[in-house]
């Protein structure tokens, strides 16, 4: 498959630089878009605030036009810094500079339909429990808006050497995500997760049973584990099946974890030494995709690597998806 054209968001910050460099790591001799969002340094209330305290017309032409040219002149240092990076990373990097007429991630996102690219890469700010909190307006509102996939890259994250951890739960969703980790990371060891939670380890009663002197209680609490780990561990085969074209196949595996989803794709992607996590991500228009999905928004707000959030492939056709009965739980949230 040919190399994708990367969209970077880039506005000089050190989070921006690491996403440059895990794009090029992650996606060697891609093409690549390094975009910088030039903000309007005055805007018509500010300069209608001026005319009505009787600031002479050409006096606020003036210093708007100079405020305008120092506005471009600084975008344009930036986003020549962004693509000294990107080419040092070993991208083939095009620059782009776009005026935002609301927030940067709709100028990010409008560039992305205009260059046709295949994914949008921004980083995110903070590694710490409440810095994850927020992970800063641009990449939230990609993520929440985005028809492409978007790579998020948390400051700080580590080596991209690893393998691939993909979440898979027999969504389209997660479809979407598999099909695409073995397109764009052929020669990458991928690992497809399916995680499901222990009623035994995590429900009181249950672990009471389990307790039990009686051999027969202990033997059922087991096997209800063992039951749920074989259902897990059939699914994720179900996805493995899906990554073809790879150099080597694809590894299912199950993973048990309580509560959400992402903190047992997070653990696998940990004990893998994974460079990346992907998921996909279910959207249903512009009111709905104000709210992520519990498993791809506790992975991109609480991860140490990268994570590739795939939308529904309805999303990326402009379509509204349908509603799926297990759409609450699945690893396509």
């Amino acid at each position: 498959m040919s190399a994708p054209t990367l969209l970077l968001a880039f506005d000089g910050s050190p989070a921006a630089a690491a996403a440059v460099r895990a794009a090029g790591s992650l996606f060697p001799a891609a093409n690549a878009v390094v975009a910088t969002v030039r903000r309007a340094p005055v805007t018509p209330g500010q300069a209608a605030a001026l005319a009505r305290i009787a600031v002479p017309d050409a006096v606020i032409a003036g210093g708007l036009a100079a405020l305008d040219r120092a506005a471009e002149e600084e975008a344009k240092v930036v986003v020549a810094r962004g693509a000294e990076i990107a080419s040092a990373a070993g991208l083939r990097a095009d620059t782009a500079i776009v005026d935002a007429a609301g927030t940067p991630w709709r100028a990010i996102k409008q560039l992305a339909g205009e260059r046709d690219a295949a994914i949008v890469v921004c980083g995110s700010r903070g590694l710490g429990p409440f810095s994850r909190a927020a992970i800063g307006s641009t990449s939230s509102g990609l993520l929440h808006h985005a028809d492409r996939p978007v790579l998020v890259v948390p400051e700080g994250s580590g080596g991209l050497a690893g393998p691939v951890i993909v979440g898979y739960d027999g969504s389209k969703a997660s479809a979407a995500a598999v099909t695409l980790a073995a397109e764009r990371f052929p020669s990458r060891r991928k690992i497809v997760v399916n995680v499901w939670e222990s009623l035994v380890q995590h429900s009181l009663g249950a672990r009471a049973l389990g307790s039990a002197p009686i051999e027969s209680a202990r033997s059922i609490t087991e096997e209800l584990d063992a039951c749920f780990d074989a259902i897990a561990t059939d699914i994720a085969e179900q996805g493995a099946g899906l990554a073809q074209g790879g150099e080597e196949p694809a590894i299912p595996r199950a993973a048990e974890a309580a509560g959400s989803a992402w903190h047992g794709l997070l653990a696998a992607a940990r004990a893998a030494g994974a460079a990346l996590i992907v998921v996909g991500s279910r959207g249903r228009g512009a009111v709905a995709s104000t709210v992520l999905g519990s498993v791809s928004s506790g992975l991109v707000h609480n991860a140490d690597v990268p994570i590739l959030v795939v939308p529904d492939p309805a999303v990326i056709s402009g379509r509204a998806p349908a509603v799926e009965p297990d759409d609450r739980s699945a690893l396509g949230a």
